[in-house]
């Protein structure tokens, strides 16, 4: 099989053969290409020591990105390609990282101490595709499963217990059998890995084309590890699982996936923390996590008219108030008030009618003007606002001051 490089990694990996010595890529971008994707970058992986390699690129910037680790970054018109030469781990004892890395000259060591063989095959345009550990039959079965055995390759790091889940979201491949239970009987050592970690490979699930795999996070028990879910009625879980994709008809939007996942767990009654409070996310996306749920459950979306949108659209953002649409009418299977509300919207923004304070055709020193102070003047501008909101045609300066002089 022949895999198109880009220019400069065949630079690259020509210019350390012609230095006596030998280069391939390595890893996901292998494997994307032998599925016909598109690599996200390209990881190099040699014989040459990182010395060696910042002699031969001594033309270009070199960086020592993670020299202890055996990485150069070697920047080629702005563009930063990393290359590493084939290592050995040592002993894992917190599960999550080597006590130490030797270099080695053999690609075959390098190769075996990788996460699944779909990840362990190398290519070069001398050598064409190797693969060690049957990554392209795994490919063609779309199985994923660990380079040798899997209650080793988890105990080196917990994290591949997740990146398993991730990796058959993203591809639409099953997890091997034997690779599936070493997870459920190893679920425990998820407790070593750092929630930022356990966050980002879980947000790629949850934005991958087959969400519903969070389900595995369930059935392993890593969850219940993590003290995010108590919940062992398997009946439960299951229905949840018929449920769970309808992620898929969600837009590949964080906060509006957490938000249907978290609706979804409290509609079923089960066991399960949400997972944006006990994952790490920012501020921002915790606050409109909680502003789009709530109006799932408090609003009475049959029953919403003009002036109850414009007040709801006093607190929150529009964008929100949009989200939240776009989700009911998912959950709900709700087109009819859907366009009902969307078509609202429009004549809102069409007309300009006012719903904030800012659009207000009166301010503070207008309402001060009128021997109002301190309290009052806020007062008095909200009853003002409010009344516009009921009656767009009133957000006029007069008209408005003279209904202050009426109170």
């Amino acid at each position: 099989m022949k895999i198109n490089l880009p220019p400069k990694v065949k630079y690259i990996i020509d210019k350390i053969y012609e230095n006596g010595l030998e280069a391939y890529i390595v890893g996901g971008c292998v494997r994307d290409s032998i599925l016909g994707l598109k690599p996200n970058d390209y990881d190099i992986t040699t014989n040459a020591t990182p010395q060696t390699i910042k002699s031969i690129f001594r033309d270009f910037k070199c960086i020592e990105t993670g020299i202890e680790h055996g990485t150069i970054s070697v920047v080629m018109d702005g563009e930063i390609y990393e290359i590493t030469t084939y290592r050995i781990e040592g002993e894992y004892t917190d599960h999550r990282r080597p006590e130490n890395v030797d270099f080695t000259s053999k690609l075959e060591e390098d190769l075996k101490r990788r996460d699944f063989t779909i990840n362990a095959m190398a290519y070069n345009e001398k050598e064409g595709v190797v693969d060690l550990f049957g990554g392209k039959i795994d490919i063609e079965n779309k199985i994923i499963k660990t380079v040798g055995n899997p209650y080793d390759r988890f105990n080196e790091d917990g994290l591949r217990m997740i990146r398993a889940i991730r990796f058959s979201s993203k591809l639409d491949f099953e997890i091997e059998m034997d690779t599936f239970l070493a997870i459920y009987n190893n679920a425990k050592i998820i407790k070593n890995i750092s929630f930022e970690r356990i966050t980002d490979e879980f947000n790629k699930i949850i934005l991958s084309n087959k969400p519903e795999n969070i389900i595995y996070l369930f059935k392993t028990k890593l969850l219940n590890n993590l003290n995010i879910s108590s919940e062992e009625d398997e009946n439960k879980i299951e229905k949840l699982y018929k449920k769970i994709s309808i992620l898929k008809k969600i837009d590949k939007v964080l906060v509006k996936r957490l938000v249907v996942l978290d609706y979804l767990i409290e509609e079923l009654n089960i066991n399960c923390k949400m997972f944006c409070k006990e994952l790490v996310y920012s501020n921002k996306i915790n606050k409109n996590h909680d502003i789009i749920l709530n109006l799932i459950k408090e609003t009475d979306i049959e029953n919403l008219d003009k002036i109850k949108i414009k007040k709801i659209l006093n607190k929150i953002d529009k964008n929100l108030f949009e989200d939240y649409l776009d989700i009911n009418s998912v959950i709900n299977k709700d087109e009819k008030n859907f366009g009902k509300i969307i078509d609202i919207l429009k004549e809102i923004e069409e007309n300009k009618e006012c719903y904030t304070m800012k659009s207000l055709k009166v301010n503070g020193k207008d309402i001060m003007d009128q021997g109002y102070e301190n309290k009052a003047v806020g007062q008095v501008l909200n009853y003002l606002l409010d009344e516009v909101i009921m009656n767009p045609n009133l957000n006029k300066k007069n008209l408005l001051i003279k209904k202050v002089k009426e109170i």
